[in-house]
């Protein structure tokens, strides 16, 4: 382990993980942890005869599915700001040409 990582003992269906990462990352590693331990357990209430190969299948794929949706939606914000600039412009170009006219 380099100088900067540190260990991080999380839980994850009550198995303790040890994971190497820097100081800065370990909350971030602890969160991602819980979150994953989160919708492993709804999955097991869900289906309880799933093992805990598929378990983590199934919270992969969705965790992955909610990371696709919300960079789609990253997409779409960002869309909505350029059509947001290119109005702003609009206004500004029209607040000038009325300006001309009033002097």
């Amino acid at each position: 382990m380099s100088a900067n990582k540190k260990s991080v003992k999380v839980n994850i269906m009550q198995r303790e993980f040890t994971i190497a990462c820097t100081d800065e990352e370990a909350s971030g590693v602890m969160r991602a942890a819980e979150y994953l331990d989160n919708q492993m357990r709804q999955i097991v209430e869900n289906n309880q005869a799933l093992g805990a190969d598929r378990c983590a299948i199934m919270a992969a794929l969705n965790i992955s599915h909610e990371l696709l949706e919300a960079r789609e939606n990253i997409g779409e914000d960002s869309d909505v700001s350029d059509r947001l600039e290119k109005l702003h412009d609009q206004i500004d170009d029209a607040m000038g040409a009325i300006r001309q006219v009033a002097i």
